[in-house]
């Protein structure tokens, strides 16, 4: 028996291999998105830390040429949220809820704005686009 991706599959309650797939490549990027953010707010405390100590020792406001720290804890913050939005709009999908669709595409486009207004444009918005995508593809499957 071969098995062939059908993505026209009817509301049988059944998940389909396609969906299935891209939901455990969205959990693995998720799981690692929040690793990230992890370790970006420990460094991001540890600088902040940092500099607080090295303006005290100094008597003076250390000078930085990159965004102000409120921007960065702005985008970090914005960011982690957006990723436990995806990760709920997934888990819906998982369980084939259409809600689940909004809400991931949602998170998806802030966090796409989100980058283009951080650092410009770059290649990486081509991944949640792609996602979006191969879950529009699914939308038929669920409920």
């Amino acid at each position: 028996m071969s098995e062939t991706l059908d993505l026209n599959q009817n509301n049988s309650g059944q998940r389909p291999t396609f969906l299935t797939v891209v939901c455990i490549l969205s959990f693995i990027g998720i799981g690692l998105a929040v690793i990230g953010y992890a370790a970006a707010f420990a460094v991001l405390g540890v600088v902040e830390a940092g500099a607080g100590a090295m303006s005290d020792a100094m008597g003076e406001a250390v000078k930085s040429t990159g965004p102000s720290t409120g921007v960065v804890w702005a985008y970090i913050i914005v960011g982690f949220l957006t990723v436990i939005m995806q990760l709920i709009g997934v888990i819906q999908m998982w369980k084939l809820k259409k809600k689940g669709f909004m809400l991931y595409t949602i998170a998806a486009v802030i966090s796409v704005v989100m980058g283009i207004v951080y650092a410009g444009f770059s290649f990486g918005v081509i991944f949640p686009i792609a996602f979006v995508a191969m879950y529009a593809a699914n939308l038929k499957a669920m409920n």
